[in-house]
């Protein structure tokens, strides 16, 4: 089966993620300022914000509903934002169907990907929604950079019916990544499929 959005639902903590819509109009939402002004109503009480906080909470949700995914795709999208407050960052969902051939390799599947990245490391855990789960690192060399800047990549990677689904996380600092990673890890234990 080849996955759409409408066919996994993810259920997240409530309390650590807000989900994104990948595109407007969404649902309830004509625009994507439309969207960033409900989640900060939505949000706000959560927090004393002075005027000027609650306008750049405001800000960051627009900011977060209008960027492009990093690769084409994403059936979903969230916005690690939790109540208690902690590292604040986008992660995307990924789906492919799985060729016959990758159950046998999967784990060098986790971290491959990505011309030239280097330290991969793959960690198979256990799990009560995937056949196979994995959590994946790598850091990519960023092309051009004299300094030896890379970016993390950081993957949640199970196998699920006839699909491999991916929770992604790439950032420049790994140690936020790095942070994202067990939350990230839950999310992708949330999915649910059927419409």
């Amino acid at each position: 089966m080849e996955l759409t959005p409408g066919d996994a639902v993810f259920e997240p903590d409530v309390d650590r993620w807000v989900p994104v819509p990948l595109d407007f109009p969404a649902r309830d939402w004509s625009t994507a300022t439309q969207w960033a002004e409900n989640v900060t109503e939505g949000l706000a009480p959560y927090w004393e914000l002075t005027d000027l906080q609650r306008a750049d909470l405001a800000h960051m949700a627009l900011v977060v509903a209008s960027t492009e995914p990093p690769l084409p795709g994403a059936i979903a999208r969230f916005w690690h934002l939790p109540v208690v407050p902690d590292v604040s960052r986008v992660v995307h969902a990924y789906a492919e169907p799985l060729e016959q051939d990758w159950t046998e390799r999967l784990a060098e599947w986790a971290t491959g990907g990505y011309e030239g990245a280097v330290f991969q490391r793959s960690e198979e855990l256990t799990s009560t929604v995937y056949a196979r789960l994995f959590r994946t690192s790598a850091l990519w060399p960023l092309p051009g950079a004299e300094d030896g800047a890379a970016a993390a990549v950081l993957r949640v990677l199970g196998e699920i019916e006839d699909m491999i689904v991916v929770i992604e996380i790439i950032d420049l600092d790994i140690t936020i990544a790095a942070r994202l990673l067990q939350p990230a890890t839950e999310l992708a234990e949330s999915i649910r499929l059927g419409a």
